[in-house]
Formats: C-alpha cells, sequence, structure tokens
C-alpha cells in the first residue's frame, strides 16, 4: 500500500512540476513579448505623434490648395501633400508590422524569421524617407511661403535665402536624420537581442 501511494505522490507531483514548467515558459514568453513591445514603442510613440501633426499640416494645406495659384507652387504641393500623406501611414504600418509580432504563438525560428523581415522592410523604408524628407524640406519651404506669408518664390527674387538655406538646412537635415535613425536602428536591435534570448 505505501509503494502505491508512493507512486501516486510522485504522479502527482511530476504532473504539478510540468505544469509549473509551462506556467513558467508562458510567463517568460509575455514577458518578453512585453519588453519587446516595450522597446518599439519608444519607436511607435514619436512616430504616432508626428504622424497626427503631419496630417494636421496637409489638412492645413488642403484646406487652402486654392492659394497656390501657378504651377510650379501646386506641383511643390502636390508632392508635399503626397509625402505628408503617404510617409507617416506606411512607417507605422510598417512599424506595426514588427511591434504585431506574438512570440508566444510562433516557434522561436519563426519570431527570428518574422522579425528580420520586418525589420529589413521597415529599416528600407527609412533610407527611403530621409531622402523624401529632403525633398519635402525644399518643396515645402514655397508652399509655405505663398500660403502664409503670400510670397511666390518662384516669380520674386528672394536674395540670398537660397543661397544660406541650401547648405544650412542640409548640414541640419543631415545631423537630425542622422540621430534619429542611430536611436531607432539602436531600439530596434535591442528589441532582436530581446528575441534571441528566447533560445
Amino acid at each position: 500500500m505505501e509503494i502505491e501511494e508512493l507512486q501516486a505522490t510522485w504522479t502527482q507531483m511530476s504532473e504539478e512540476l510540468e505544469k509549473q514548467k509551462k506556467l513558467t515558459k508562458e510567463i517568460i514568453l509575455k514577458m518578453t513579448h512585453q519588453d519587446y513591445k516595450d522597446r518599439l514603442n519608444k519607436i511607435a510613440i514619436p512616430e504616432k505623434i508626428s504622424a497626427v501633426f503631419t496630417y494636421v499640416v496637409a489638412a492645413i494645406l488642403l484646406f487652402r490648395f486654392h492659394e497656390l495659384d501657378t504651377l510650379p507652387l501646386r506641383l511643390c504641393g502636390i508632392m508635399t501633400l503626397a509625402i505628408l500623406i503617404i510617409l507617416p501611414y506606411f512607417s507605422l504600418k510598417y512599424l506595426n508590422g514588427m511591434r504585431n509580432l506574438n512570440v508566444s504563438v510562433l516557434s522561436y525560428k519563426e519570431s527570428i524569421v518574422s522579425y528580420e523581415k520586418s525589420k529589413q522592410r521597415y529599416q528600407r523604408f527609412m533610407k527611403f524617407t530621409v531622402y523624401a524628407g529632403f525633398v519635402l524640406m525644399l518643396i515645402i519651404i514655397p508652399v509655405t511661403s505663398k500660403i502664409f506669408n503670400g510670397d511666390d518664390v518662384f516669380s520674386e527674387s528672394q536674395g540670398n535665402f537660397w543661397f544660406w538655406f541650401l547648405p544650412l538646412g542640409l548640414v541640419f537635415y543631415y545631423l537630425f536624420t542622422r540621430k534619429i535613425i542611430g536611436c531607432y536602428n539602436s531600439n530596434i536591435k535591442k528589441a532582436g537581442v530581446i528575441l534571441k534570448d528566447l533560445e
């Protein structure tokens, strides 16, 4: 009788230990998933704020588009609207693709493969936004100058404005984008390390 009781107790303890292991694994996966999302939220929150800002600017531009009365201004206005509307949309879409990776559902290998694909897609898009942002910096000046000041930079003499603006704007833009992309890449890399630590 004692052997049967001992076997039953042993079986019960083994089952409880297995349940404990499974529960511990689930908790670790949930914590890892939360750490991963928290790391990417350091990118997502500023991206969402800037998306709201750019959509407000696009709405103002769209509302006052009729003030752009020459062909060059209209072309600049259309390109500005396109950049202001399209870039934030795809940035948030690709970033959400990375954030929505659920490590508790996917296997380790599937998680890493999915993360790498999403990361590469987002980083390629970031490179494109650097170039598009520089174009935006140049074309938004004539548009805002006309809308807010009534000045047509294409038909009036601007003096030394472009002479000073282009080099200073280029330096500022380079430093700003380098800092932002460095921060984004650092957070993306740390999110990847969190996933790779699951192994």
